[in-house]
């Protein structure tokens, strides 16, 4: 290699490697591990992780002296509790200072609260109590919740406190005089932290009275040294992200078919110019250049990936890709995307944005001729371009904004950006000579994305419709893929056409026969012969109503759900429709917690289940099983017949 050469190659290499370092945020939040080395296994997965039962993760050691009142919470390594969500539950005429703590909380970005105080290590928290009547060994309420820096949050813990307190009824006039206690200020409920105020009260008149044991309907306790796997390789808001290395190699086969659209072609004058400001004319030096151009723009790429995954981390958006109405928008925009490719529908930013950013990226081209001037070039040239490439770069930025990892949200973006700039790094190397020349082979590419975006869109879909009406949109989808491809007159398209119409064929007569799978369209055999249903189901929300019905039927299967439960829809559909013979002597329960109230706070609490979907196996009033997850129909049987 060319000793002048050589020095420039290891600039362009280190400005690689800077480039990706730039998406590796370096705050640690609660789903991801500590800097970023956790942010990486979250990305490429890691070995489960178990999961605690919340009093093996947590304990609470109450003393009084007089009036004083110290708690002592102990936290294992990799929990925290909340500091806001630390609060009594006080009986009429007793009140409660603010709580001092021997140390200070940090900040944490939580996932589903946001930036919040948190306590990561044992702390101790004291405050002064005042009754206006003597009281003697009266039970009040420690109100706490904590999480599980994998990303798991416990519902709310109540924990029992005995107290003894002489009357002073003065000492209550002066706390509330002063504004150290108002039992109506506190509010902690669940949903709701308080993130603003750094100040804790100490009280709270929230009526939720859990028990601190987990307790069966049989009256014992569920089994404390039972643990629940998280498999960090998915997770349900993870929207696309579970298998992520294949992911990025699709965003980059996707920057690969971009690369192929008129879009591109703004960027080859100043891939051009950075060629011919070279000193000389080496193929060498011109694959440096351009390459460098290349790594700037999926850098832009990649630095907008990480802002959209990681805000959306910090302002909950990722807890939103559970519910139906954000999967129809998301599947909306997906539909505006392929509209926009297929070039009836046009999106630019404004005119005086433009132009602004224009103007910048001309100002960098005299220095062109070296790396840092190209880099920079490419990064800004990406800003101009975008606009052009927004529906299938919005289309990507969507799914990262549901990932929840800023470093993945970098890293698919760059990836993009490094596919879209290698026909613009193969350009400066050849110097320019073999460019292909616009056509309509490039419409149909463009056309050809705005198919698969539509096609994105459906599976979006899939996750809401879950009956064969779905199954008769993706046949529509397959037909006009069919003409498509018909319609490019080449003996290869032409078989793809053929087998698109036979599979729109098949989807069609699955959805005659009332199949709901659009996969598995013509596998409607299964038989629901031998179940009978001895009792019909019923739908309830609250732990009385499943006491009684534990109380008057010997087999129980409670099904817990949630509307925004994706899994439990998919459940719903291949566990419950085609239902087993074994289920016949089952009373079928749906306990439903798609609210969160104190009610669907209880049932998780007894289950100690972090949410659904989750079946519970009960005989003669006796938990005896409980499926966690997504369950396959081969479990669910061998279950029911245990």
């Amino acid at each position: 290699m060319n000793k002048a050469i050589r020095p420039r190659y290891l600039i362009l290499t280190a400005m690689m490697i800077a480039s990706i370092s730039a998406g590796v945020p370096s705050v640690t939040h609660a789903n991801s591990g500590s800097g970023a080395f956790g942010g990486l296994s979250s990305i490429f997965g890691s070995k489960s992780q178990d999961i605690l039962p919340v009093h093996e993760a947590f304990g609470v050691t109450t003393t009084q002296d007089g009036e004083r009142l110290t708690v002592q919470f102990r936290v294992t390594d990799g929990y925290y509790i909340y500091q806001d969500k630390i609060a009594l539950k006080l009986p009429d005429g007793v009140v409660a200072g603010q709580w001092q703590f021997d140390q200070s909380p940090n900040w944490v970005d939580d996932p589903q609260f946001g930036r919040v105080a948190v306590f990561e290590s044992d702390v101790i928290a004291t405050t002064t109590l005042a009754s206006t009547q003597a009281i003697t060994d009266t039970a009040i309420g420690l109100k706490w919740q904590g999480c599980a820096k994998a990303g798991l949050c416990y519902p709310p813990e109540t924990t029992n406190v005995t107290v003894s307190l002489a009357a002073n009824p003065d000492a209550v006039k002066a706390m509330q005089a002063d504004g150290m206690a108002d039992n109506n200020q506190a509010d902690t409920k669940a949903d709701t932290p308080n993130t603003a105020n750094s100040a804790t009260q100490a009280t709270s008149q929230d009526n939720t009275n859990l028990s601190a044991d987990i307790i069966g309907t049989d009256g014992t306790a569920l089994p404390s040294a039972e643990r629940y796997t998280l498999d960090h390789s998915y997770t349900p808001s993870q929207a696309g992200s579970s298998n992520p290395v294949m992911m990025i190699g699709l965003l980059f086969l996707a920057g690969l078919v971009l690369a192929f659209t008129p879009c591109i072609y703004p960027m080859l004058p100043i891939v051009a110019n950075i060629v011919a400001k070279q000193r000389s004319s080496s193929a060498k030096r011109g694959f440096v250049l351009s390459t460098a151009y290349g790594v700037g723009v999926a850098s832009a790429y990649g630095i907008l990936g990480a802002l959209i995954a990681w805000f959306g981390q910090a302002l909950g958006i990722t807890a939103w890709f559970q519910k139906t109405w954000v999967l129809a928008i998301v599947a909306g925009l997906f539909v505006l995307y392929a509209m926009m490719m297929f070039g009836w529908v046009q999106i630019r930013l404004p005119s005086a944005l433009a132009n602004l950013l224009q103007q910048n990226a001309t100002r960098a081209d005299d220095k062109l001729g070296s790396i840092t001037g190209s880099y920079l070039a490419g990064m800004l040239s990406a800003l101009v371009v975008s606009p052009c490439v927004s529906a299938p770069m919005a289309g990507a930025l969507t799914a990262v904004a549901g990932s929840g990892s800023a470093v993945f949200g970098f890293l698919a973006m760059f990836a993009l950006g490094l596919g879209l700039s290698v026909p613009l790094m193969v350009v400066g190397a050849m110097q320019g000579k073999y460019m292909p020349k616009a056509g309509a082979w490039m419409d149909k590419v463009r056309q050809f994305g705005g198919l698969m975006l539509l096609g994105v869109a459906l599976l979006m879909i899939e996750r809401i419709l879950l009956n064969s009406l779905m199954l008769v949109l993706w046949a529509v989808w397959f037909l006009v893929l069919c003409l498509w491809f018909w319609r490019l007159s080449k003996m290869g398209f032409r078989v793809l056409s053929v087998l698109s119409a036979i599979w729109a064929g098949c989807l069609m007569a699955g959805a005659s026969m009332g199949a709901t799978d659009a996969w598995r369209p013509l596998n409607t055999t299964q038989s629901t012969t031998g179940y009978t249903q001895t009792y019909p189901d019923m739908h309830i929300t609250t732990l009385y109503e499943l006491d009684q019905i534990l109380a008057t039927r010997q087999k129980v299967l409670v099904d817990l759900t949630a509307d925004w439960c994706i899994e439990c829809r998919i459940m719903e559909r291949e566990l419950f429709t085609h239902r087993p013979a074994a289920l016949s002597d089952y009373q079928v329960v749906k306990l439903d917690i798609t609210e969160t109230t104190d009610e669907s706070r209880a049932v998780l609490a007894r289950y100690q289940l972090f949410g659904p979907p989750a079946l519970l196996i009960y005989q003669e009033g006796k938990l005896e099983q409980v499926l966690l997850g997504q369950v396959k129909r081969a479990d669910f049987e061998m279950a029911l017949v245990k």
